[in-house]
């Protein structure tokens, strides 16, 4: 007991807790990906499916799993996109029920949000909005469940990048080269662009046309409701940077 208390007293000072001593079991060989919601995960596995034949073991965790369960010094990565793309993509994922590649409804929350909101620009332009009509945008937003959560969420603190660095991250607006880079890292000699899917379907990829684009006003609020989110991207941004795996 007073052993474990040490270790607890070790972490916390570093800004980690006690559950990493709890943390997921997974091989050594594996290299893990942490899957936060509409960032690409689905073409991040039809890509992993296909690298086995190159001997990397790539797994995937539920959207529960956080940095902190992943045990210190294990090999991962990670993907992000900017806020306000990842909040259309998951109202409309959730408005659909998840539809084509899965099927997945709606709790009595969610329910209540698309019964108010039709479309995610008028959600987002009245989330500051005076009286219940902001009340409503406010509370649909925490809600949807691939909305409610920021990126920021799955890490405990930026500290993460000393402590825990991942072997890279691949942001959803340049996909190819940053998946290019893991592979660099992994020594896979094979260009990405063989492995992308061209199914939409498959990679869960929506087209958005038919919807109303974000006004500059839901623009606006999206970047103040998600604004450690916009913070996140460009910290993430800045690590990439440094580490020489953008320019």
């Amino acid at each position: 007991m007073i052993f474990k208390n040490i270790i607890k007293k070790s972490l916390n000072s570093v800004g980690l807790s006690i559950s990493r001593v709890k943390s997921i079991r997974h091989k050594p060989n594996e290299i893990l990906f942490l899957h936060i919601g509409k960032n690409a995960g689905t073409q991040v596995m039809h890509i992993a499916t296909q690298l086995k034949d190159y001997g990397i073991q790539i797994k995937k965790f539920n959207h529960t799993v956080k940095l902190s369960h992943l045990p210190l010094g294990s090999k991962y990565f990670f993907s992000i996109r900017n806020p306000a793309d990842r909040f259309l993509s998951g109202f409309y994922s959730r408005k659909r029920k998840g539809l084509p590649r899965i099927y997945s409804d709606w709790n009595m929350h969610e329910k209540i949000a698309f019964d108010n909101f039709e479309h995610g620009n008028d959600l987002a332009e009245n989330l500051f909005s005076p009286g219940q009509k902001g009340i409503s945008a406010r509370q649909a937003i925490k809600s949807i469940s691939h909305t409610g959560m920021q990126q920021v969420d799955w890490f405990e603190s930026a500290a993460f990048f000393k402590i825990q660095p991942p072997l890279t991250i691949v942001r959803r607006e340049f996909f190819e080269k940053d998946m290019q880079k893991l592979l660099d890292i992994l020594n896979i000699k094979v260009r990405i662009s063989s492995l992308l899917s061209e199914n939409n379907s498959e990679a869960h990829v929506s087209d958005y046309y038919k919807t109303p684009m974000l006004s500059k006003k839901a623009l606006t609020n999206l970047k103040k409701w998600y604004i450690q989110d916009y913070m996140f991207y460009d910290f993430c941004e800045e690590w990439l940077k440094k580490n020489k795996h953008i320019s």
